[in-house]
């Protein structure tokens, strides 16, 4: 998985903290447990997700290899 190329979650699994975008509505869901189940989407009951890791909200993470070896915070 790339930072082009969101992974896809369904309702139901059980997920960790990031950005959750609903396939059909374009509702976002913000998860900021360590664990949780994900659920279907609030607003058209998708159950369809396509998912940004916590790691895209930092903005130093920008590749791939920056996630398995994040740069040091200053």
């Amino acid at each position: 998985m790339t930072a082009e190329e969101p992974q896809k979650v369904k309702a139901g699994e059980r997920v960790g903290p990031g950005k959750y975008i609903c396939i059909d509505c374009g509702r976002e869901l913000k998860v900021t447990d360590a664990e949780k189940d994900l659920v279907k989407c609030p607003s058209c009951a998708c159950e369809e997700y396509q998912c940004f890791p916590m790691t895209h909200i930092r903005p130093d993470i920008k590749t791939p290899e920056d996630v398995l070896h994040p740069p040091k915070r200053k």
